[in-house]
């Protein structure tokens, strides 16, 4: 006995669908409700679901204060990709990557320069894990904080995102990655309060070295003395295990931290 399996509508065949954007909008706007990475990856599988998507991964370099950033990767997607892609390489070196590194405009998979044979490599990997199509959402995260985020919604479909027809995914798209934005500013800007236990006379003390007053400036509008400035950020580079009170600045600035001034 054998069953008629229904072929799989395209994205833009779904949204064409009665309710489709009430729908998607009902799982984004769960996004925010998340209260931890795991939980925030399974409400961007139903929202990836709901807006008709095989598949999506959110990622996100985060400068930590040294030469190399750390990266938050949530595959929602098969369970196998995110095994595959790390025998290839970091998510930070995919050309979908690069594509979110030099764009602050989204693109479809049309746009993604491939470069040399890893990008090749990489583009067919993600292509057997519900990738054959792309739309690719870079987040910008504020100007010279250097935290680069990127949404990518995949299709088993070709040209799935490309057209008019498409134009509301790609609408969905560009507000569940700003949800995605969002929740993870706050989520950063937690952790790191209570990992560098900063009070909020620290975070003003790098709110003001990120705008680039010098000691003597910051003397005038605390009215602490400048050996207490400095020992307070000898203190704060500490506890941020930061080389000095540039890179702390500019690690609580990432982090979404000096936001909240």
């Amino acid at each position: 006995m054998s069953l008629t399996v229904p072929l799989r509508m395209s994205i833009r065949e779904r949204a064409r669908t009665a309710n489709y954007p009430a729908q998607a909008l009902d799982a984004i706007v769960q996004i925010p409700a998340a209260t931890d990475p795991p939980e925030l990856l399974v409400r961007l599988v139903n929202a990836t679901a709901a807006i008709g998507a095989s598949a999506s991964l959110f990622s996100a370099a985060i400068p930590e204060g040294g030469p190399e950033p750390s990266c938050l990767t949530l595959f929602a997607c098969h369970p196998d990709y995110a095994p595959a892609q790390d025998g290839l390489g970091p998510i930070l070196t995919h050309p979908w990557f690069r594509f979110a590194r030099t764009h602050t405009i989204p693109g479809t998979d049309r746009q993604v320069r491939i470069e040399e044979g890893a990008d090749q490599e990489a583009i067919n990997l993600a292509s057997q894990y519900g990738f054959r199509s792309c739309f690719i959402v870079p987040t910008p995260a504020g100007a010279n904080l250097n935290r680069i985020e990127m949404l990518c919604l995949g299709s088993d479909e070709a040209d799935d995102f490309e057209g008019a027809e498409a134009q509301i995914v790609r609408t969905l798209a560009r507000s569940l990655a700003a949800e995605l934005h969002d929740w993870l500013t706050r989520y950063l800007q937690q952790r790191l309060r209570t990992a560098a236990k900063l009070k909020g006379s620290d975070v003003d003390l790098l709110a003001m070295e990120w705008r680039g007053l010098g000691t003597k400036e910051i003397a005038q509008l605390t009215g602490l003395s400048i050996a207490s400035i400095d020992s307070r950020f000898q203190r704060i580079n500490t506890r941020l295990h930061c080389a000095g009170r540039k890179a702390s600045a500019t690690r609580a600035a990432a982090y979404g931290l000096l936001e909240e001034t």
